[in-house]
């Protein structure tokens, strides 16, 4: 069974203090203990609640409040995620922890939920399997891969801002751009700031920037991701909302860090009329009816 144990947050460490040498050494020589025996998972320290903030749900509305909270006793200061037999085993455990802060402390165990205990909300099992394949997605993805589809959204998250600085902060300075529209090749990362700067202006106030069935492939300091994109403005009869687009990304790893060194974007064109083939469905590959004028030989 996996449960997540809460490491409860202290006055000491609401107030930012950090470990000492000794207790380091100790929950280093825990933590390996835990790994040694496959029981650990993951595990974090956390930052005080004045560095975080809490979002509250009232039907449609979302209210934000910035750190600190007051409710030290229900704060978290870091957890554990446990794979284990039973609770007691995690129980077990967690005696023999040492005091993770300097005064009196308190460890909280709960147990995760499991796909068996959503039976009822999922009657088919659809959701069930998604998820399954979800998880299986997960457990086989790169630190990497995590690193550059976190580029991939904050991207996105620049174009809606319509932040120029953003959109173009994770390109080598020597990145190339084969794009949708003219020019057909833009060199280095301020000339497509440029290309951006004189884009943007023509896109509505609002609009949302979504990929979808992005893959990714890493190998050493070189990856390459593809997907399609598109864009969904408030006015869904906005021209940038037409069509999904194709899109290919090269990667590199410059002194440590990923960037994009090459990126292509395209609409397929139908051959006999020069026009571009819209995509409108990116679940459905249709191509237009060639008939006998096929292009394809004899």
């Amino acid at each position: 069974m996996k449960v997540i144990v809460f490491v409860k947050a202290t006055e000491s460490s609401e107030a930012g203090a950090m470990p000492s040498e000794q207790l380091m050494a100790d929950m280093l020589g825990f933590n390996d203990r835990l790994v040694t025996a496959g029981v650990m998972q993951a595990g974090e320290g956390l930052r005080p609640s004045k560095d975080g903030v809490r979002v509250r749900f009232s039907g449609a509305d979302r209210f934000v409040t910035d750190g600190p909270f007051a409710e030290t006793k229900e704060l978290v200061a870091g957890f554990w995620i446990w794979e284990v037999g039973s609770m007691q085993e995690a129980v077990d455990w967690v005696k023999q922890c040492p005091n993770p802060m300097p005064e009196e402390s308190e460890i909280e165990i709960r147990p995760c939920l499991d796909f068996a205990d959503f039976t009822e909300s999922d009657p088919t099992g659809e959701f069930i399997a998604k998820e399954r394949e979800l998880g299986a997605s997960l457990e086989q993805m790169s630190e990497d891969e995590a690193r550059i589809r976190h580029m991939m959204h904050r991207w996105s998250r620049a174009l809606e801002a319509k932040d120029l600085d953003g959109l173009v902060i994770d390109y080598a300075p020597d990145a190339v751009l084969f794009d949708a529209v003219p020019p057909y090749k833009t060199v280095g990362a301020e000339n497509i700031r440029k290309v951006w700067a004189a884009c943007l202006p023509h896109f509505p106030d609002r609009f949302q920037s979504e990929h979808r069935d992005i893959h990714v492939a890493v190998a050493g300091d070189t990856a390459f991701a593809y997907c399609v994109h598109h864009f969904v403005p408030e006015d869904r009869d906005h021209p940038v909302g037409t069509t999904w687009m194709r899109v290919t990304i090269g990667f590199r790893k410059i002194s440590g860090q990923w960037k994009v060194a090459h990126e292509h974007v395209s609409v397929p064109f139908n051959p006999l009329d020069s026009r571009a083939w819209f995509i409108t469905d990116p679940a459905k590959v249709d191509m237009p009816d060639y008939g006998s004028s096929s292009c394809q030989a004899d």
